[in-house]
């Protein structure tokens, strides 16, 4: 194969990466940049072939999952902070002391404390939700004109 052929491959397999991040395309990248390197060295294309789907089945296997952790980190955090600022409803009592509460947050429960300590925000209650740190949503009073 040409260099062309396998930098079009490769740049193909950027673009797929860079639409949806599920390190697939990254894999694919890393196979064809080793068939690029193997094309340089002037191999035969059929070893060039070899080197490439290996190296990607190896990314693709050894080190994928653990970038895919990473990845899914990164999302979940920024969903949790896409929920702070946002209107939830009190859907069980949120009392600290007694370690209770949950909030529907547009259509999913979540545990809830308040943000203030020692207090009890009722069932039907509209809150804030100020933070969330991991699956617990910290909430505070809606803030209201009159307040």
């Amino acid at each position: 194969m040409t260099i062309k052929i396998w930098l079009m491959i490769l740049i193909a397999c950027l673009v797929i990466e860079f639409i949806r991040i599920e390190l697939i395309g990254a894999c694919g990248a890393g196979g064809a940049l080793a068939g690029l390197v193997a094309c340089i060295f002037e191999l035969a294309t059929p070893l060039q072939i070899v080197i490439a789907v290996g190296v990607a089945a190896f990314l693709f296997v050894a080190v994928r999952p653990m970038g895919m952790k990473y990845v899914m980190r990164a999302r979940r955090e920024k969903e949790l902070m896409e929920l702070e600022g946002c209107d939830a409803i009190v859907t069980c009592r949120i009392d600290n002391a007694a370690g209770l509460g949950v909030v529907r947050i547009g259509g999913r429960n979540w545990s809830a404390r308040s943000n203030r300590p020692n207090a009890v925000i009722n069932e039907g209650e509209v809150v804030t939700v100020v933070t969330m740190r991991g699956n617990v949503a910290y909430v505070d009073y809606k803030r209201t004109k009159g307040r």
